[in-house]
């Protein structure tokens, strides 16, 4: 019997062993939200690959969290400082705010390159299909990789330190602009009379995304992720004319700007392009709504002789409806869907509605251009980064919530003095899914009204043919 103790006390340590470990991977498992224990949030990552996880901070370093490998048999603590930024974010101020999440870098084994926001304990690689390095999108390139470098067998081949190059390379940037999030313009007096009303309603079922855009040499690819809700004080606009205004103008603009604070975060991942044969960086850039300035509830009226009355209002930062934008640019790669008006009585030209819903979707989001300081920003650092700067916002979506509502509608009416186009453009988006990825246009609200015959928007109405050189509201670096 004396001798049988040994064995017994080494059974039950293996059966208390077996039984945390589960325990822990149980607890790390939650699908819907972050599980935290003593301080720490606990993760799952599944999958394949290498990963980093990591943090934008208000001082503007992105701080690396933890480095490691997929799977595992124990779950992965990690001590998120997300006091850093609630210290920051919460002020006597009557605003919005949403504290940005971790975000995870990964590459895996079978060559996916993906960044995605955490959101919940259990995170899998595989399942938010970014870019695929084996080359699904890219020529394929004959050729060897560097000694010791990763090849995937497509273009690319990976510093195999790629990690550790991370935290000193990474950077953010945090900026606090006013910027236009709905427009209208109209083109050589293609309209008579134009009649509209926007609304815009914020609140704590308004949820903050990350958008995050890609550059791999002759594409960039976008794709957003799951943020935080905003809590705090809404807003509530509601802008439209007080009887048709008459078009006096060859070219007659409209826009709607409210004060909003946003992250930009950009970092590199060292690689080697097999087909230039040639040391190179993927660009990868981040942004994210973190504030909204403009609170409380306003009702703008325009008169018919052009002035601005504002019939109710409380709140902080009002907004401001201005006659030129408050944006770098529309992004350049975005579609631009068209409708045709023949010369007749009055025309709804546009009308979109986005309404609360259970997923990201194209009627549940909305995105507002970069600022410019943001753009010039970018631009001034790297021509990788003011390309990417050209094609990436500022995402919201707009989720269920009981007792708060959020929502944007956009709806232009117009007497035509002549045929025309009636023109608004979507920013295609990856969204990654259970096991999918999956596409959404989400609309960016700037309408354009024209007959085609002028240098922009960017798309030929008449031909659908789009020039990136011609964007109306294009910023050159500088």
């Amino acid at each position: 019997m004396v001798r049988k103790k040994p064995l017994l006390v080494v059974l039950l340590l293996i059966l208390l062993g077996g039984t945390t470990v589960g325990a822990l991977n149980y607890t790390a498992g939650n699908e819907d939200s972050v599980t935290r224990v003593l301080g720490y949030d606990v993760y799952r990552i599944e999958g394949s690959g290498n990963y980093i996880i990591y943090y934008p901070l208000p001082n503007g370093s992105v701080k690396v969290l933890k480095n490691g490998k997929a799977g595992g048999l124990f779950p992965t603590f990690v001590k998120v400082p997300r006091h850093e930024w609630i210290k920051e974010l919460s002020t006597a101020e009557k605003a919005l705010y949403a504290p940005p999440t971790p975000l995870i870098l990964y590459i895996t084994e079978d060559g996916k390159l993906g960044v995605k926001s955490i959101t919940s304990s259990r995170i899998k690689l595989e399942s938010e299909k970014t870019l695929n390095l084996k080359g699904d999108y890219q020529v394929q390139a004959k050729g060897s990789c560097p000694r010791g470098w990763i090849d995937f067998g497509g273009r690319y081949c990976l510093d195999p330190q790629w990690s550790l190059h991370f935290d000193s390379r990474a950077k953010s940037k945090t900026f606090d602009e006013w910027v236009s999030v709905m427009g209208l313009k109209i083109e050589n007096r293609v309209a008579e009379k134009v009649d509209y009303h926007w609304l815009l309603q914020l609140s704590r079922s308004t949820y903050s995304y990350w958008t995050v855009g890609i550059d791999v040499g002759p594409f960039n690819v976008i794709t957003v992720s799951l943020g935080n809700h905003f809590e705090g004080w809404g807003l509530d606009i509601g802008y439209e004319v007080d009887g048709p205004l008459q078009v006096r103008s060859n070219t007659w603009e409209r826009y709607l700007n409210i004060k909003v604070e946003y992250i930009v975060a950009h970092a590199k991942v060292p690689a080697y392009d097999k087909l230039t044969r040639k040391y190179m960086d993927i660009e990868i850039v981040q942004t994210y709504p973190i504030k909204i300035h403009s609170t409380g509830r306003y009702t703008i009226l325009e008169s018919s002789n052009g002035q601005i009355k504002f019939t109710e209002s409380y709140g902080s930062n009002p907004p401001r409806i201005t006659k030129t934008p408050n944006l770098w640019t529309i992004p350049e790669n975005v579609e631009w869907t068209r409708s045709w008006i023949g010369v007749s009585t009055w025309k709804r030209a546009i009308y979109l509605r986005q309404n609360q819903s259970k997923e990201f979707s194209s009627s549940s989001s909305l995105n507002i251009p970069l600022g410019y300081a943001a753009g010039k920003y970018l631009t001034r650092i790297s021509p990788k980064l003011g390309k990417l700067a050209n094609t990436i916002s500022i995402t919201v979506g707009f989720h269920h919530s009981s007792g708060y509502r959020s929502m944007a509608e956009y709806s232009v009416k117009i007497k035509p003095r002549k045929s025309c186009y009636a023109m608004y453009s979507v920013l295609g988006v990856n969204v990654g899914t259970s096991g999918a990825k999956t596409k959404v246009n989400v609309p960016l609200v700037f309408g354009v009204i024209t007959d085609g015959k002028v240098p922009s928007p960017p798309c030929n109405p008449r031909t659908g043919v789009c020039v990136d050189s011609t964007n109306p509201w294009g910023r050159e670096g500088d």
